[in-house]
């Protein structure tokens, strides 16, 4: 009798145990879902950062090639402005120059090495190249420390920018250790560089090594024991969070699906499975895997780079990491509550009620979290494994707490740097002027403003426009300060390249030349007609004139500020400023706008734009171009920021 008796409560503890823990690991299945989520967004901001530096890079240096501040005739002397172009960003592992004539010269850091070593090829050398050890002010020490034949002309890198044609990526390699017996893979941003004939006359290169990224993910904390791994589009591994090999024994690219890893193995033979070809997955993918007796889950993510580069983002994340003290509890409290129920009806009820309380605790606590709530702290006290867990959870709401803490820094932010925007255009007669900006996160890097310089007339608008490398915080408290600096100095008179020279001085003492920014500066008198400007690293006005209906090429170069201290810029200026011609300022957000399909909107549509709107107000051309932009991005996310004013001629 008392054995009957204690059956519905043996029943009722195995039922509620059994409910408790299927509601634990659904919402535990959640909490995970939310984490890769998290991990993937990190893993993409850390490639777009990377992966951006190398174009950028090539743009500054084929612009001081194209205004002769790298002068081709002696390219030796290249060595101090790649030295410090190494040291500004060291995420960069080399940046080389092939010249059309056989000349070569660069600056490499090899990987898990100290120190530069520079090459040089020129008529000096012969055939060969030789090297050189650098010490850290980036002077050449002691003798030359190799020296071999050498022709630029036929590397694979120079080769794929000839055939190419255009800016790019050269093919992933492996870069051999000097005792030829270890590898690791390096990829190379090329440009080919011509005069003015159109001629090739020699590929710019800057490369960065895939070493890094590896590194970098295996920083990252994928769970306790998960991992993460990057591919291409082929299904080639490219890095992971792991020490396992990416390339076979004759150095070349491993596929996911033959790593030794056996986790990674299993994933890539499942992409293989499900997708005729891994250019299919264009939006985030997860599954739940069951690999060795172990449940993951399995996140895939497509990640597309402005400069055209197409990979996978990929995370295994075992289930065990968070259900392995949820399942030991249960099994204790099954035990707890099977004793309990042989002693007395009421301990097996008490015992019974201890035991689910926990797993019950759990779930309010994580569905308080879906609802939002992250201020109220998980106490599970029953037991070390209960407290740990809870210690855990209470860690993840507290960094949960944080994120949205810096979301709404984030909207303070934007807030703050919005009002640092003109609020109205200047109203000078003669002049119909619009500007606008759109950021492509909270904050941005790309600027615009209308400056009071002193000693202008008041018949004459004076207009800035900047882009500080990337995007986010920390682009946009580079752009704050160079607006507070341009801002201070425009209360004393002086030309517009006095302006860039004080701004470019006082940003490299700022950032010690870590951090960059170009600029364009630019006044127009309607008056008598003149059209001044000057330009750090950036793109001079493009002016359009109604009556002939063409395009006045207006010419201008400089270094982008804050690279190199003592820099001079110049002033340039257009003497023939006429009724209905349009100009226009711009950051290079617009014509790298991309589409759905990866195409870049370009220069010559932005031309377009400008001719067919020139016939409207300010106002209207710059809104009918923001228009037409969004619907070529479609349902791309903007990648990167975009600010430009519009000048109409009345």
């Amino acid at each position: 009798m008392p054995f009957v008796l204690t059956l519905p409560v043996l029943g009722v503890v195995l039922v509620l145990s059994f409910l408790a823990f299927v509601q634990g690991r659904t919402a535990v299945n959640d909490l995970m879902a939310q984490n890769l989520d998290q991990i993937h967004l990190q893993i993409t901001k850390q490639l777009d950062d990377l992966l951006t530096v190398p174009s950028r890079i090539n743009r500054v240096n084929a612009h001081m090639i194209s205004r002769h501040k790298l002068d081709l005739s002696n390219i030796r002397e290249w060595r101090h402005t790649f030295f410090e172009q190494m040291q500004a960003f060291d995420m960069l592992s080399s940046i080389a120059w092939g010249g059309a004539n056989g000349e070569a010269v660069w600056i490499v850091r090899n990987p898990d090495e100290t120190g530069h070593v520079f090459a040089i090829k020129d008529g000096s050398t012969g055939d060969e190249v030789y090297e050189y050890q650098l010490d850290p002010t980036g002077n050449i020490s002691g003798k030359r420390t190799g020296a071999y034949k050498y022709d630029p002309r036929i590397r694979p890198w120079y080769q794929s920018a000839i055939t190419a044609g255009k800016p790019g990526w050269s093919k992933i390699y492996a870069w051999m250790s000097k005792d030829g017996t270890e590898s690791t893979l390096g990829i190379g941003f090329v440009q080919p560089i011509r005069d003015n004939a159109g001629q090739t006359v020699g590929v710019i290169d800057a490369e960065i090594s895939l070493y890094d990224i590896s590194k970098f993910l295996d920083k990252l904390q994928v769970g306790k024991t998960g991992l993460a791994f990057v591919m291409n589009r082929e299904g080639q591994l490219i890095a992971t969070s792991t020490s396992v090999p990416v390339t076979d024994l004759e150095h070349k690219l491993l596929s996911a699906s033959a790593s030794t890893n056996s986790v990674i193995s299993a994933a890539g033979v499942y992409l293989n499975q499900e997708f005729t070809s891994l250019a299919n997955i264009t939006i985030p993918y997860q599954i739940s895997l069951d690999i060795e007796e172990n449940s993951y889950l399995f996140m895939v993510s497509p990640f597309e780079h402005t400069t055209g580069l197409s990979w996978l983002i990929a995370t295994m994340f075992p289930a065990t990491d968070y259900m392995t003290a949820i399942k030991a509890a249960r099994q204790r409290n099954m035990l707890i509550g099977t004793v309990a129920v042989g002693i007395t009806v009421i301990l097996g009820l008490v015992f019974a009620y201890i035991g689910v309380r926990a797993i019950l605790d759990l779930v309010g606590h994580v569905r308080r979290i879906g609802k939002g709530d992250l201020e109220h702290e998980l106490q599970l006290r029953y037991s070390p494994e209960f407290a740990k867990l809870s210690d855990e959870i209470n860690a993840m709401t507290a960094d949960l707490r944080d994120r949205m803490r810096l979301r709404h820094s984030l909207a303070l932010a934007m807030e703050v740097q919005q009002s640092l925007l003109p609020s109205d255009a200047p109203d000078i007669e003669g002049l119909d002027i619009a500007g606008h900006s759109a950021y492509c996160d909270e904050t941005g890097g790309d600027y615009y403003d209308f400056l009071d310089i002193a000693g202008i007339s008041k018949t004459t608008a004076a207009i800035a426009v900047g882009d500080v490398v990337g995007h986010g915080v920390a682009a946009a408290m580079l752009m704050a300060t160079a607006r507070g600096i341009l801002r201070c100095r425009c209360q004393e008179s002086g030309s517009l390249a006095d302006l860039l020279n004080n701004m470019n001085d006082l940003l490299v003492e700022d950032t010690g030349g870590e951090r960059f920014m170009t600029m364009l500066l630019m006044t127009i008198d309607a008056l008598d007609g003149r059209l001044r400007w000057a330009t750090a690293g950036h793109e001079p006005p493009f002016a359009y004139d109604q009556g002939p209906d063409r395009f006045i090429e207006l010419e201008g170069s400089g270094y982008p500020l804050g690279l190199m201290s003592g820099v001079n810029y110049d002033e340039y200026s257009f003497d023939s400023v006429k009724t209905g011609q349009v100009y226009v300022a711009s950051t290079d957000g617009i014509w790298e706008t991309m589409g759905p399909q990866g195409e870049m909107f370009g220069i010559n549509r932005f031309r377009e734009l400008i001719r067919r709107y020139a016939h409207l107000p300010a106002a209207q051309i710059s809104k009918s171009i923001s228009k037409d932009l969004e619907q070529f991005r479609g349902s791309s996310k903007q990648s990167d920021d975009i600010a430009f004013v519009v000048i109409k001629v009345l």
